[in-house]
């Protein structure tokens, strides 16, 4: 099944501000003339200026309902037309490209995700399914993962979700490990150990009608989104008084902020954003250095405080080879989200949690040095401060390297330990 360009624009003035991140914001620079072409790109929050970091284009399609950031193994993941890419974000070439498959079912893979703290792409697999003699169709959701090397998607769900599912993205607690998305009236938790319902309440949303581009931010533990209220004219033929349509004059806007045990969302933004709209498809993300939500308008970049709900950010997007910048995404958000807080159906404590992972660090707290033991081969070690940024960086092989923290001012730090087996994250003290 192939997936095409997925365009939305809902019909979204402040001042202009501008907040300088000390986050990479990644996402895809996109054009439709003079050829179909999609780029892994930056975007430097202060001017709005695109950068592409692919040297080619890296495919000609691209399914717009979803996007990963890696920061631990350095990846961006997207829908081609029916393959999954995986994207290095230092070269921007495409280090591997493969089909979807669905062992239960052919499904799609939309709404997808990251989350930190199992290092694993969650999405909804939805289907819709036709019967020829009552000539009616029924969708399924679920939810699932997604093997980046093999394309394989696993339902965690043991029966649908729910008949359908809007394009207005998805957020991961990493910690309490939920998957939450919406109906367009339902805003749906789902447990990410079992697939089940964790959560499932109808959303109040004062002042608007409907909440979407849902980010998650590990900086204070909330789901932010976009209010949207449309106002609508009624007009007339002028020949026939009784024939009549309506359009959108116009929408407000306002960043919000939703409690996914009540359903209630709640207005930051004291006036609207804009009078304008915004497109679904470029996602929403969050700096949790700066506490901004971005999102844009189809040509602007546009950044909101998330204490002010005010607009602190409002930049032209320009990119010499390309029409639109999608699916945003900030590497440092959430990135310390190593280990979830919720632990798995019948795991007693943390240590439980921590007998899957494949590499081990002694001691902890450490003063001069930290030791890194595993049955598989190292590959690198990277030392991470709690604001996601890199301290230390070695390239080892064996089983049993020692790592210098000597340098290193006193404080928790994340390890990030990458072996044959897998990938490890855990956190040390240093003294």
């Amino acid at each position: 099944m192939k997936h095409y360009f997925l365009s939305i624009l809902l019909v979204s003035s402040a001042f202009t501000a501008q907040a300088q991140s000390t986050s990479v914001f990644y996402g895809l620079a996109r054009r439709n003339t003079p050829d179909n072409s999609v780029y892994l790109s930056t975007v430097n929050t202060s001017t709005g200026v695109v950068t592409n970091i692919s040297t080619t284009s890296l495919s000609t399609y691209v399914n717009l309902t979803g996007a990963a950031l890696d920061p631990y193994n350095n990846h961006f993941h997207f829908m081609g037309a029916n393959e999954i890419k995986t994207v290095d974000l230092t070269t921007g070439s495409t280090t591997r490209s493969v089909a979807i498959s669905n062992p239960i079912a052919d499904s799609y893979f939309d709404n997808y995700r990251f989350n930190n703290s199992d290092t694993t792409l969650y999405g909804l697999a939805h289907r819709v399914l036709y019967d020829s003699t009552s000539m009616t169709s029924t969708t399924e959701v679920y939810l699932a993962t997604i093997n980046t090397t093999t394309g394989v998607i696993t339902q965690l769900s043991p029966t649908s979700l729910s008949n359908g599912y809007a394009l207005s993205g998805s957020a991961i607690d990493p910690y309490e490990k939920v998957f939450y998305y919406s109906t367009g009236t339902k805003f749906i938790g789902v447990d990410m150990y079992t697939g089940g319902i964790y959560s499932n309440v109808t959303m109040v949303i004062p002042n608007g009608i409907m909440f979407d581009n849902f980010a998650y931010s590990c900086a204070d533990s909330s789901i932010y989104g976009l209010i949207r209220q449309n106002y609508y004219d009624t007009i007339y033929d002028p020949t026939d008084p009784t024939v009549y349509y309506t359009e959108v004059d116009s929408t407000t806007i306002h960043l919000g902020k939703i409690d996914p045990n009540t359903g209630v969302v709640s207005a930051i933004s004291p006036f609207s954003l804009d009078q304008g709209g915004y497109s679904l498809n470029s996602g929403a993300t969050i700096d949790p250095y700066t506490m901004t939500y971005y999102y844009n308008n189809g040509y602007e970049l546009i950044g909101v405080s998330l204490t002010t709900g005010l607009m602190t950010v409002r930049e032209t997007l320009t990119n010499v080879n390309g029409q639109f910048f999608e699916l945003m995404r900030i590497d440092a958000n959430c990135i310390t989200a190593t280990l979830p807080a919720r632990q798995a159906p019948g795991a007693t404590n943390v240590s439980d949690y921590n007998k899957t992972k494949v590499a081990s660090v002694s001691p902890n707290p450490a003063t001069e040095f930290i030791n890194i033991t595993t049955s598989s081969t190292v590959n690198e070690v990277v030392v991470m401060n709690n604001l996601g940024q890199v301290v230390v960086k070695e390239t080892l092989k064996g089983n049993k390297p020692q790592i210098n923290v000597s340098g290193l001012v006193p404080g928790s730090y994340i390890v990030r330990i990458a072996t044959d087996g897998g990938i490890t994250t855990c956190r040390f003290i240093k003294q």
